[in-house]
């Protein structure tokens, strides 16, 4: 190995801070060595002799950490292992005294030696040391190879692989790149110690364990003897052990290099079976002697084929990947690391096949031979390295074969060596060739041999791993053992001697090690299907041929029979089209004779009669029983009468199906056969029971449209005289205004009315669309906590004007216990009681209107409301009461009055819903009582919500307004009702001009009409929402919808108005707008403090100011961009010192800046790009400050 493996950086340690140099006491340790060993004869130089005669005592350093088996635990003061073995034989060679030194750690035993406390440091394998002055090293003391480890019973997993395996290294050793050669995606897990990584291989934390061979050795020989087995060695990388030294006691060196030199491989060996059991590869230590002939033959030859048959276990195995695995795996590996020699396996699968093989010449060596002297005729044979012997493998029986005798049956491969002899010596033994081994076991086991000739050890590795208990051996009597040798082509004597040599050179000790292996070896899955391949395929061959002949004779039988069959054939394909088109016939068709005889009948005709009457059909229609009996008395009236071919009768009829009497169209024609054959009757009938009733059906609907029809006519006429009614009312005292001949108070009093006339209208479409509302399913109550005594009082002031007005008490009587909270829905009843209170002042003329309302626990949690509401009016029949709850109903009285008819009925819907009842109780003259009762839940603890403003109760101040409707006098109401209000508002006629002037426009709030042409209110909302969030934007609609409502709210609107929209609906939503103004920026852009005092204070006169500058520094502007692009320097130094005169008159210090650094620039060229920026810039911060001067004065 290359002395630049080891690792230290001396140059480093000459730029060592002092503290490095502080004195350390070392450990002086006991030198403990095993010097059983002959002593090495060194020959030494008059110089060395002289050099150690004048030293009379050589001090060694060592340092932690210490691995076993160069150097066990110091700690008691005592040096032992292969090192201190080392160290003893140099002590007793040199006849020199050697002390051993302990030092904490590396450095400190460098900074020793370089100090002269010491004169050697001995290394660890581990420690990478690159050679610089003042320090020179020895040769190499006890190498060590990387190993492959893997678990007993995974032995035969492959030796290199391209899947992802987990492979554990100690101490970094070897390096990542060594691994990715033979696992290329393998992950590696690196360790502190060797236990710890075979131990994980172990536990099957991971796949394979690579790293030092003697350590490693050790560890397993010492924790894991049953479990893990070594499967590959290679030969690089290389690590060792060495001394150091001065670079001025080089002499030193050259003794240490004779001592190691001298008789290396006897102190090794001797050293390694002394410490490590199991493979130490101390052999391969010392190079192989070869001849320059021999040499120069390795480098020619490099790779070498090699027969390979993969069931002569233990021998020869091979794995996944075909490489050689078994005993014969190993040595091979044994000799590539001492030879560097790659081996190719050929896998043969029979003697016979190895014999083809062999007589090509595509062959270089034939490891598994049994020499004997017949074969030196045509091979070579390297030294025998295993002698076992020859057995014969039985089955095992209590009274088994226990010898060879005449007239058994014996399998023997082709070519086995003993074929001749034992031939010779049992001539009436029925010797059977077989094409291995393998398959002669396998006669064995089934019976089809007595026996089999096998050599020992591979009978007993096969018996004991795949045939215990089952076959068993002896051995062959006076015969010699199977010599296993090395074979390969006469003539190839450096081969021969190269193997030689190598072999020899593994110690026998090292090769029974290897067979014990694989012996104990876990059972190994063997591929046989080579063996069997060409059974298998013959027994195919064998199907195929009788599947063959089966459909040839099938074949031949289908000619036989295809004539017989063809007549046969077309007459099923007409009578199995007869009876499909007769079956795909959805009505009943029947075929009779003349006289009456069923000749047959489809599926529909059996599916119309119940199961119970299909028994009662029977052959003759003449038989009273049969269902069609009656029908039939009808055909046959028509047979008298005559039947005229081609024409069809049709009768409409009744017929019993056995459930129920079905209608139906019955018919009938006249088949005309040829002669000698009667004529026969086709028949059906055509069930038109469904249409009947659909008819029947049709005829009740079209009464129920046609009354539906009158009663919406009726409806229409009833509510068009309501509308018309207050319409008139509306329209003759806005014509009483527009004469100007009334008084003011006059006037006053029309207004009112009309305005009273109007909300009435709004009441009466209102309760037509809640009819609707509820009739379709879409009204859904809204419970909340509701102070009922707030309820009711605020109602009450809404009817109190109508009161006064008709001179009408107004009494309510409050029986609520103070400070409950009752669950229901609020606008039901304030619904309810408006109506109520609508109906008692208009049919009371004179007198009171009470309206009582109390409350009865029921429980902890419920209470019973009762509602009442009582009037001193006219009052209702009975008759009258029966049907004023029903839609559209009015008495006598009430015709005479405004009305739609619906109140009464909307009420009991709603008093329904919130789970409650109504009671009506009148008599003519004495006035009426309506009542409405609940059982709402109740709580003390309820907060009540209050509809307040969610921001400030003022008006929101300088709204900038659009309002977009295709209605003009739409857009003047509206422009009225918010100059009113202080807004000023702009138009626009449809969606699309509303876009544009919102997108040149800033505007806080969009009032839109829902339905416009050209574009509506949805379209323009989500064309706004696309780049703009901040708007505020309100729909109105004449649709007094929820739905509606939902629709505007879920595209991006705002709130949802429903026309007609009063002053006092439009304030309250416009208070509700938090329309919170931008703050300017303009402070930070000039000087404000300087313009108010250049303006003396005068607001105006600084918007003015501010407002010219806007207008004169774009002039400026445009004129300096042309100058520049036009190259006319002198006109754009001129507008740039008036917008300079200008920022410094505003203070604004940027502006004034850029200006400053424009002017000063001289101009080189057209365009000028200095100038072309510095415009760019002035044109950002004028526009910036021109939006901010705006910003400020909008706000």
């Amino acid at each position: 190995m290359s002395q630049k493996f080891i690792s230290i950086f001396f140059s480093l340690m000459m730029l060592m801070p002092l503290a490095y140099a502080d004195p350390v006491t070392p450990i002086a340790l006991e030198l403990a060595g095993h010097t059983e060993a002959d002593l090495p004869t060194i020959k030494l130089s008059n110089d060395e002799l002289l050099w150690l005669a004048k030293k009379n005592k050589l001090t060694v350093a060592v340092y932690p950490p210490e691995y076993p088996p160069l150097a066990f635990s110091s700690l008691t003061g005592r040096y032992r292992g292969m090192n201190a073995d080392y160290l003893a034989l140099l002590q007793r060679s040199l006849n020199t005294d050697i002390e051993v030194k302990r030092y904490p750690d590396q450095q400190q035993a460098l900074a020793a030696i370089k100090s002269r406390d010491v004169d050697l440091i001995l290394t660890k394998q581990t420690d990478y040391i690159a050679i610089n002055s003042p320090f020179i090293v020895s040769e190499p003391i006890v190498r060590s190879y990387p190993m492959l480890v893997a678990r007993q019973d995974e032995t035969m997993q492959p030796l290199h692989t391209n899947k992802r395996v987990n492979i554990a290294i100690s101490g970094g050793f070897p390096s990542e790149e060594f691994i990715k050669q033979s696992f290329p995606n393998a992950n590696i897990v690196s360790f502190d110690n060797e236990y710890r990584a075979l131990e994980s291989v172990v536990e099957r934390q991971n796949d394979y364990f690579i790293g030092n061979n003697l350590t490693g050795n050790i560890v397993m020989a010492r924790d894991f003897p049953y479990t893990l087995s070594v499967v590959k060695f290679w030969e690089k990388p290389q690590i060792s052990n060495r001394f150091i030294a001065l670079e001025s006691e080089k002499l030193l060196i050259d003794i240490i290099n004779t001592f190691l030199s001298v008789e290396r491989d006897q102190i090794h060996n001797h050293e390694t079976q002394f410490w490590v059991d199991g493979v130490s590869l101390s052999h391969l230590a010392k190079p192989l002697p070869l001849t320059p002939k021999e040499k120069l033959w390795l480098q020619k030859n490099p790779k070498l084929r090699v027969l390979i048959n993969p069931y002569y276990a233990p021998f020869t195995m091979v794995d996944e990947n075909s490489e050689i695995r078994g005993l014969i795996g190993d040595i091979l590996n044994l000799i590539q690391l001492k030879t560097g020699l790659e081996f190719e396996p050929i896998i043969v699968n029979s003697n016979s096949e190895m014999a083809n093989i062999m007589r090509k010449g595509d062959w270089d060596i034939l490891p598994t031979t049994t020499y004997s002297l017949e074969r030196e005729y045509y091979l070579s044979f390297t030294h025998p390295f295993i002698a076992t012997p020859f057995v014969a493998v039985v089955r095992d029986k209590p009274d088994g074969i226990t010898k060879l005798s005449a007239g058994m049956k014996v399998a023997i491969p082709e070519y086995h060596t003993l074929y001749e002899q034992l031939k010779s010596r049992y001539p009436n033994i029925q010797w059977i060739n077989v094409d291995n081994s393998s398959v002669a076991l396998n006669m064995v086991k089934d019976g089809r041999v007595d026996a089999s000739i096998y050599n020992l050890l591979s009978a007993r590795y096969m018996i004991d791993h795949y045939y215990l208990g089952e076959l068993k051996y002896f051995r062959i009597a006076d015969d010699t053992p199977a010599l296993i040798s090395f074979a390969f082509p006469r003539g190839n004597t450096e081969l021969q001697q190269i193997l030689n040599k190598s072999l020899d050179d593994i110690p026998q000790k090292e090769i029974s090690r290897l067979a014990a292996k694989w012996a104990k070896m876990p059972n190994v899955k063997i591929d046989t299907w080579n063996l069997y391949n060409k059974q298998f395929y013959l027994v195919i061959a064998l199907a195929a041929l009788l599947v063959f002949s089966s459909l040839l004779w099938g074949l031949y039988l289908s000619r036989e029979i295809r004539m017989r069959k063809k007549t046969q054939a077309a007459l099923e394909t007409q009578l199995s089209f007869r009876q499909t088109l007769s079956n795909s016939i959805p009505m009943p068709v029947y075929i009779i004779s003349l006289e009456g005889e069923l000749q047959s009948y489809n599926s529909a005709f059996t599916d119309f009669f119940s199961p119970e009457m299909r028994e009662e059909i029977r052959p003759s229609l003449f038989d009273s029983r049969h269902p069609l009996a009656n029908i039939f008395s009808v055909i046959h009236h028509d047979i008298e009468k005559g039947l005229i071919p081609e024409s069809v009768l049709a009768h409409h009829l009744v017929l019993n199906n056995g459930q129920e009497e079905r209608h139906i169209v019955h018919w009938l024609t006249l088949c005309l056969m040829p002669a000698n054959v009667p004529a026969t009757i086709i028949c059906g009938w055509q069930d038109i029971t469904e249409s009947k009733q659909l008819m029947k059906a049709l005829q009740i609907e079209k009464d129920k449209a046609i009354h539906a029809n009158q009663a919406k006519s009726t409806f229409l006429a009833s509510m068009s005289h309501e509308i018309r009614t207050p319409i008139s009312t509306i329209m003759g005292f806005l014509e009483l205004l527009s004469t100007h001949k009334q008084s003011p108070d006059e006037d006053q009093e029309s207004i009112q009315l009309a305005y009273a006339t109007a909300q009435h209208l709004l009441g009466l479409i209102g309760d037509v669309l809640d009819m609707e509302k509820i009739e379709s399913g879409n009204f859904e109550l809204a419970p909340e906590w509701v102070d009922v005594e707030a309820l009711i009082t605020s109602t009450l002031r809404t009817f109190a004007g109508l009161a006064k007005q008709k001179n009408l008490q107004l009494i309510f009587v409050n029986r609520l216990v103070k400070g409950e909270y009752l669950w229901l829905d609020p606008q039901a009843l304030r619904q309810i009681l408006s109506n109520f209170l609508s109906n008692a002042i208009k049919f009371t003329q004179q007198g009171s209107i009470e309206v009582c309302v109390e409350t009865h626990a029921k429980s902890k949690t419920q209470t019973q409301l009762i509602l009442s509401v009582s009037d001193t009016g006219s009052g209702i029949s009975q008759q009258d009461q029966q049907k004023l709850f029903t839609p559209f109903s009015q008495t006598q009285i009430g015709k005479q009055q405004m009305g739609s008819g619906l109140g009464l009925a909307i009420c009991r819907e709603l008093v329904s819903r919130m789970g409650g009842e109504i009671k009506m109780l009148s008599e003519l003259g004495q006035g009426t009582t309506l009542t409405a009762t609940f059982t709402p839940e109740v709580s003390r603890d309820a907060v009540i919500a209050t509809l307040t403003s969610k921001y400030a109760t003022e008006l929101p101040k300088n709204l900038n307004i659009l309002v977009a409707d295709d209605h003009p006098n739409n857009r003047l109401l509206l422009r009225r009702q918010l100059d009113k209000l202080g807004y000023h508002i702009d138009e626009a006629i449809d969606g699309v001009q509303a876009l544009e002037l919102i997108k040149r426009n800033s505007y806080d709030l969009l009032i839109t009409d829902i339905n416009m042409p050209n574009m509506d209110g949805i379209t323009l909302t989500r064309h706004i929402r696309g780049f703009n969030q901040d708007i505020v934007i309100w729909g109105l609609t004449a649709n007094a919808q929820a739905e509606e409502k939902e629709r505007c709210l879920a595209i991006g609107m705002n709130l949802c108005l429903f026309k007609p929209v009063n002053l006092q609906q439009l304030e309250s939503s416009l208070r509700l707008i938090d329309i919170r103004q931008p703050r300017s920026r303009l402070g930070e852009l000039i000087d404000l403090e300087l313009l108010k005092t250049l303006t003396l204070g005068d607001d105006k006169l600084m918007q003015q100011m501010l407002t010219t500058s806007q207008v004169e520094n774009g002039k400026d502007l445009t004129s300096a961009k042309e100058a520049a692009r036009i190259g006319d320097w002198a006109a754009l130094q001129n507008h740039l010192h008036r917008i300079n005169g200008s920022a410094q008159i505003l203070g604004a210090a940027a502006i004034l800046a850029l200006c400053e650094r424009l002017e000063s620039h001289e101009p080189m060229q057209v365009p000028d790009p200095i100038i072309e920026e510095g415009l760019q810039q002035l044109a950002q911060q004028l526009t910036e400050l021109n939006d901010e001067i705006d910003l400020m004065y909008r706000a």
